[in-house]
């Protein structure tokens, strides 16, 4: 079973299109999980349109508490063997599901997507390479897009992050810290055609807080799990001697 997980703020405009161009793409069984984060215009009214029983559901926040939350809230409702996560502004595109399919079944637990050619404002998009770069460089993941939204997980991994504050765009350093397979294929990117982006440059230094803070707590939960491990080994050596 496939589960699709959505965040939406005020995109009463692009729900409805972009649930059928997933339904034409996704084969029995699926669910798709809108979560609407606290929108003030009819989003949520088209969401109850959009209601289908074990098909199309729909989680509602009395307001917004960011794209961290929402996605959380989705990975728990979600019941598929594979969680995809995508935007809801119909800039990722539904026909790359396949893609993302034949990626994970060579062997990946998360499979994240790259925006070769993104169509975004130039600023958005010289922001997002620069952030990461310093991933790379920093945690040693050699992804493209590191905070690209649009992801496919093995069911178990995605309801098994432990995501804090907004570190949803850093799950790959979390997955791989999990000791799982992380692996990137390039997508199509549209230009956006309704409503406005969200980012804003306060989002650029989020950014760079969150990395410090994820890297912090990967490298600790590391070392902690090194100490279990010896402590494992020897506790076998005193038996077998």
């Amino acid at each position: 079973m496939i589960s699709v997980v959505i965040p939406v703020a005020n995109e009463s405009a692009t729900v409805a299109p972009l649930c059928r161009a997933l339904q034409q793409v996704l084969q029995d069984p699926y669910e798709i999980l809108f979560i609407d984060d606290g929108s003030t215009d009819s989003t949520w009214a088209e969401l109850v349109e959009l209601h289908r029983p074990g098909q199309v559901r729909a989680v509602r926040f009395r307001r917004n508490f960011g794209k961290t939350a929402a996605l959380m809230a989705g990975f728990a409702a979600s019941r598929g063997d594979i969680v995809f996560t995508m935007d809801g502004d119909l800039q990722d595109d539904p026909a790359e599901i396949p893609r993302f399919l034949a990626k994970l079944a060579e062997g990946y637990d998360l499979v994240s997507g790259w925006k070769k050619h993104r169509r975004d404002p130039w600023h958005k998009v010289l922001a997002s390479r620069l952030f990461n770069w310093t991933v790379r460089v920093a945690s040693g993941l050699e992804l493209h897009d590191v905070n690209c939204g649009f992801k496919a997980y093995r069911g178990e991994l995605a309801r098994g992050l432990g995501l804090r504050q907004d570190w949803h765009r850093l799950t790959p350093l979390l997955a791989r810290a999990m000791g799982r397979r992380v692996g990137e294929i390039a997508i199509t990117h549209h230009p956006r055609r309704h409503g406005r982006s969200h980012y804003g440059f306060s989002r650029v230094f989020q950014g760079y807080r969150d990395l410090v803070a994820v890297l912090l707590y990967t490298r600790h939960a590391k070392r902690a799990s090194g100490r279990v491990d010896r402590a494992a080994e020897e506790w076998i050596r005193e038996r077998l001697d």
